[in-house]
């Protein structure tokens, strides 16, 4: 069986037309929401983040090895 997102309710819809955004943006909206709910995007933890910035540092020559 294939994971369908549900779709945008016309009050979802509306309620983005109301405070300014166009039907593009609104679209682009839905796309980043369901990929984040599948898991295309998440949220570095601590450990990530302090690893990619001693990558960083190496790469700069700021710290050796």
């Amino acid at each position: 069986m294939e994971f369908r997102e549900p779709l945008p309710t016309i009050t979802d819809v509306r309620q983005l037309e109301q405070v300014g955004f166009s039907n593009e943006q609104i679209a682009g909206l839905f796309r980043v929401k369901a990929l984040y709910q599948r898991g295309d995007y998440h949220e570095a933890n601590p450990e990530q983040m302090r690893l990619a910035f001693v990558r960083w540092l190496y790469l700069q020559g700021r710290l050796q090895s």
